[in-house]
């Protein structure tokens, strides 16, 4: 039974909010960003700096019911084979734009799911970076993957050609959850493929898992959890579940099912954090834990932690180069996105121009702004005396620390215990796109509980 204050807590401040995976966030992206723009960026991109690569595969062999990525359904690998050629022409384009000698350290294959491509075709990939950039002498690359694609040979494939980590789209092990959001993946199915990885030394392992679904009750979160935690991966990313049907039509499949309350999906991420806290592992940012020696703690400890559409990571670049269907790069002080629009991105490749649709041009004080929520997103506080507070979100700030979400020390604002499930409603404070009424009437974000 959750208690009455925190029932209030949510009623109140449960509100929709933004994810903070960037900053700003994607809405305030803009036609007016153009390929000019970002030919401009790549061009002035520092010597010998060091930059990551997210590549973005965004096909899947079936629909899963809650997704919320840019994705298509295919039935054959001939398809991703085609995407995969454009893809390549378009890395060609962005680093014959590129004068510096930058060296690659990070690449992320993300989607969709990537593991259905043909190995081949990520070796194709990779063989096309290492001919346009530098390698890093010790590149990290990590694939998400859809636990029902991956084989021993091909874990074994995927282990040749360099990936060192993957993250493995789990979201729940309950058999009625999957069936309700069309996804059936066994846990014995997932416990063998952990094993396989291990055995060719892939032992960095991420679990994906899901706070929301339909179905789920807090019985069935607390055995996904300790079936979980029995398999030990290395770091493990409690989401949860944003349900934007006005976004995502094929949501709207799920609607015949029974959602958990925000209540319960309150309680459902307090007990997944103290079952997980209790197993040895630690919190990391809202949403993410991992092992002692894993190397996320090690980069809160440094201060080094950020957070990113990847989410958090000990990745040490500020240029993130995208490629793909719907991709987005991340500059200094700068954003572009792809088309999400397949013909469109052809065709702009065809020409042998980047497929931008949209970016947008920093300001310093949205990168001030960016630096004050990282903060509270990653480490639980801010100095105020080091940005700018948005005057019309002072008095949401006193609100909040009259309701023990907050502490306000001076200058420094320290998230509590109770608040740490309100993070993003405290980093909100200091947004002033979101504080502006038309941006909250939108409809573009999920809500905090």
């Amino acid at each position: 039974m959750i208690h009455e204050e925190t029932a209030r807590l949510i009623q109140k401040h449960g509100g929709a909010v933004p994810r903070y995976t960037s900053y700003p966030t994607a809405v305030q992206f803009h036609g007016g960003f153009t390929e000019a723009d970002a030919v401009s960026q790549l061009g002035s991109l520092d010597e010998n700096e060091a930059v990551s690569v997210y590549v973005h595969i965004p096909f899947c062999h079936s629909l899963c019911h809650y997704c919320g990525c840019h994705t298509k359904i295919v039935s054959h690998t001939d398809v991703i084979s085609a995407y995969v050629d454009m893809l390549c022409d378009e890395i060609k384009i962005a680093a014959s734009h590129v004068t510096a000698r930058i060296k690659v350290s990070r690449i992320h294959f993300g989607g969709g799911s990537p593991n259905y491509a043909p190995v081949s075709d990520i070796e194709k990939i990779l063989d096309t970076l290492r001919a346009c950039f530098s390698f890093d002498d010790e590149v990290k690359i990590d694939m998400e993957c859809d636990p029902r694609l991956l084989t021993e040979e091909k874990i074994m494939a995927l282990s040749l050609i360099g990936i060192g980590r993957v993250s493995l789209g789990i979201q729940d092990f309950d058999e009625n959850v999957q069936k309700a959001v069309h996804r059936i993946q066994p846990l014995e199915h997932v416990q063998g493929q952990v094993k396989s990885l291990r055995r060719v030394g892939i032992h960095d392992i991420n679990f994906d898992l899901i706070v929301g679904l339909p179905e789920q009750t807090l019985d069935t979160v607390r055995r996904t959890v300790m079936e979980t935690i029995e398999i030990r991966p290395s770091r493990i990313a409690v989401f949860a579940y944003a349900h934007v049907p006005w976004m995502k039509k094929h949501q709207k499949l799920l609607e015949k099912y029974r959602f958990p309350t925000p209540q319960e999906r309150f309680l459902m991420q307090e007990d997944v954090n103290i079952a997980l806290c209790q197993a040895g592992y630690k919190s990391i940012g809202i949403d993410h834990y991992a092992l002692p020696e894993s190397n996320l703690l090690q980069a809160q400890a440094l201060g080094t932690l950020r957070r990113n559409f990847q989410g958090y990571t000990d990745d040490a670049a500020t240029t993130i180069l995208g490629f793909g269907l719907s991709a987005i790069s991340q500059f200094k002080d700068a954003y572009t996105q792809n088309s999400l629009d397949a013909p469109a991105y052809r065709k702009s490749i065809d020409a042998g121009r980047l497929p931008v649709a949209k970016g947008y041009a920093m300001t310093e004080m949205d990168i001030e702004t960016g630096w004050a929520i990282m903060q509270l997103m990653c480490y639980s506080q801010l100095d105020v005396s080091k940005c700018p507070v948005v005057p019309m979100a002072r008095g949401k700030l006193k609100e909040l620390e009259r309701d023990g979400i907050i502490r306000i020390n001076g200058n420094i604002v320290v998230i509590t215990e109770i608040g740490k499930p309100f993070t993003r409603v405290v980093a909100s404070c200091f947004d002033p796109y979101f504080q502006a009424e038309n941006y909250k009437k939108e409809g573009r974000h999920a809500k905090a509980i």
